[in-house]
């Protein structure tokens, strides 16, 4: 259920973050009234997270290219990262850091963060943190 979320960009961050992290939808409560349940303490840690930093969300494709997005609550912020990137060497030295640093984490455990770098998502999805350096924090 989405508690006291009114804000319209908060409210579509919280979708995001609870399909990323591979939470299902639980489309209706005892009154079948429709709504999303999950652990609400974690979803709203990382809402928090995003209103004092960006989380890049790096996406791998099958063909080596790599999406980017960025999760964040900031006034006025631009995001570092281009949308989509030839490769993972096309991506800044700071972000291929981070990544290598999630690849050694195993994509089937799904609680696994190594703080001030990120999460690994899934097996080709993984979560960037940037910190109060930027993104040049490794």
């Amino acid at each position: 259920m989405l508690r006291n979320i009114s804000y319209s960009k908060e409210k579509d961050l919280y979708i995001s973050l609870f399909y990323d992290l591979g939470f299902h939808a639980d489309w209706k409560d005892a009154q079948g009234k429709k709504m999303l349940t999950a652990p609400e303490d974690l979803l709203l840690a990382y809402i928090e997270h995003a209103k004092k930093y960006p989380i890049y969300r790096i996406k791998i494709n099958e063909d080596g290219s790599v999406l980017t997005d960025c999760y964040e609550m900031l006034d006025n912020f631009q995001p570092e990262l281009e949308k989509c990137y030839a490769g993972v060497d096309e991506l800044p030295k700071w972000v291929q850091d981070k990544l290598a640093v999630l690849m050694l984490l195993d994509h089937n455990q799904h609680d696994q963060e190594v703080e001030t770098v990120g999460r690994r998502i899934s097996e080709n999805i993984f979560w960037v943190f940037i910190g109060e350096s930027g993104g040049d924090n490794t």
